[in-house]
């Protein structure tokens, strides 16, 4: 018998990251089983391991889809657009993407982060991040920022700032508008960077 054939991974993937998206704004994330998540994904659970070891990593694994918005779309609009409307668009992705793809799921997400001895939300060698980076050293190259000693510091005190914002959201039980509260706190944070 030879091996089993798998539905296209990608489809796979994000029929299953929908999934768990759904299912966390139906019932608390201890309820929800791999036959759920399944269920709900039309996939079978042999697809499901295929794929992911655990409902844990599908749950991180949603999260870092935030890199598929940093694209070549999004890198041409950079060259069209100067560092500083770069740095407000990328971190405003991150926003928009936990306020309209992620939705509640992000509580999920930080509960897994959490429990794990390791806690890796955004790697140096993420797009997201490396992107990140590029922004803020064209932004202080133009000097619309203050040039800092070390990138690498600058770029994690910018997704530090960021968590925070969608940390409060999640302990509010993500009751007020995410993005137009990132809209008010932005000037203050670019502020602290120039």
């Amino acid at each position: 018998m030879g091996k089993r054939e798998y539905k296209c991974t990608a489809t796979t993937k994000d029929a299953l990251f929908q999934a768990i998206i759904r299912l966390a704004h139906e019932k608390e994330y201890d309820k929800i089983t791999i036959r759920d998540i399944c269920t709900a994904a039309n996939i079978s659970i042999g697809s499901f391991y295929h794929h992911f070891h655990s409902k844990e990593e599908l749950a991180k694994e949603t999260y870092y889809q935030i890199d598929r918005l940093v694209n070549e779309n999004f890198m041409e609009l950079c060259k069209q657009h100067r560092p500083e409307e770069n740095l407000h668009s990328i971190l405003k992705i991150y926003i928009e993407y936990v306020a309209q793809d992620i939705g509640k799921m992000i509580k999920v997400y930080y509960k897994v982060v959490i429990e794990e001895t390791s806690i890796s939300a955004f790697e140096p060698e993420r797009l997201y991040y490396k992107t990140l980076t590029q922004i803020l050293k064209d932004c202080a190259r133009e000097g619309a920022i203050h040039q800092p000693e070390d990138f690498t510091e600058l770029t994690e005190y910018c997704i530090r700032s960021i968590r925070g914002l969608i940390f409060d959201w999640c302990l509010h039980d993500c009751s007020y508008d995410l993005k137009e509260q990132f809209e008010k706190d932005y000037p203050r944070f670019l502020y602290g960077l120039r």
